[in-house]
């Protein structure tokens, strides 16, 4: 993976991970109104991306306890 996969992954993870429940279905919207599939997605994704970046913090955390 070169730098700019890494940076678009880690602003892809970043953008996500601060979407709240309402962001996630407001991004789903359009001028029909809400697309619940397309929102669904949106929450499953912000919710892996959390994941991701509880995990990476953990992993940090864990790093400096052993130095």
């Amino acid at each position: 993976m070169n730098i700019r996969n890494i940076s678009k992954w880690l602003k892809h993870l970043s953008f996500w991970h601060n979407k709240s429940d309402d962001e996630c279905i407001e991004l789903a919207t359009n001028e029909y109104g809400v697309n619940v599939e397309e929102a669904l997605k949106n929450i499953l994704e912000r919710d892996f991306c959390t994941s991701i970046n509880n995990n990476i913090v953990e992993e940090l955390l864990n790093q400096n306890e052993d130095e």
